[in-house]
């Protein structure tokens, strides 16, 4: 049998007491409360975002990661909502870090990340424990304005669905706009 890799051998099920946290997000699992453990205060308005995110993420039977990098639109039915996608995940930023892709380096280290070595600024944050986002930041210059691309692994279907991949996009992004916030 073949090794696995680290990543294959995480659980993708919820443990079934204590707590889950992720994106320094930490889930009772007794309440079903969600605290802010960048902002150190509960955070009920990702609630349901998260309840959503995770109710198919936790039923996922665990693949190995391909490392084969696909954007938004290559997910099943990702093409119809890309612009939507762009706008609420990839645009915040573009604006909060694209004139200063150090801010990016800072923040993302409150999170569980790996730097990659991407053009300006580029990490792997593991937004679930299964699922890792890819962010890449070009920073703005005097030509040109800053510009982001946030890429998933190709086995990311396997764990959510286009609506729950996008719901994670946009906050993976807010994380890290909260995580600048707190250090700035």
């Amino acid at each position: 049998m073949p090794k696995q890799t680290q990543h294959a051998t995480r659980q993708t099920r919820l443990p079934t007491h204590g707590q889950s946290t992720f994106l320094k997000l930490a889930l009772s699992l007794e309440t079903g409360k969600i605290f802010d453990e960048i902002r150190n205060k509960p955070y009920p308005e990702a609630e349901p975002t998260i309840y959503c995110i995770l109710y198919g993420y936790a039923e996922a039977k665990q693949t190995t990661e391909t490392h084969r990098l696909i954007s938004f639109s290559q997910v099943p039915g990702g093409i119809g909502y890309n612009a939507a996608f762009i706008r609420r995940a990839v645009q915040p930023i573009e604006r909060t870090f694209g004139n200063t892709a150090e801010h990016l380096w800072t923040a993302v280290k409150t999170l569980d990340t790996q730097k990659l070595s991407y053009d300006n600024c580029s990490v792997k944050v593991r937004a679930l424990p299964l699922v890792p986002i890819i962010i890449i930041l070009h920073e703005a210059t005097s030509e040109f304005a800053a510009s982001a691309s946030m890429l998933f692994d190709s086995t990311i279907s396997n764990y959510l669905t286009t609506e729950q991949i996008a719901m994670l996009g946009q906050l993976t992004s807010l994380r890290l706009i909260h995580a600048n916030e707190a250090i700035t």
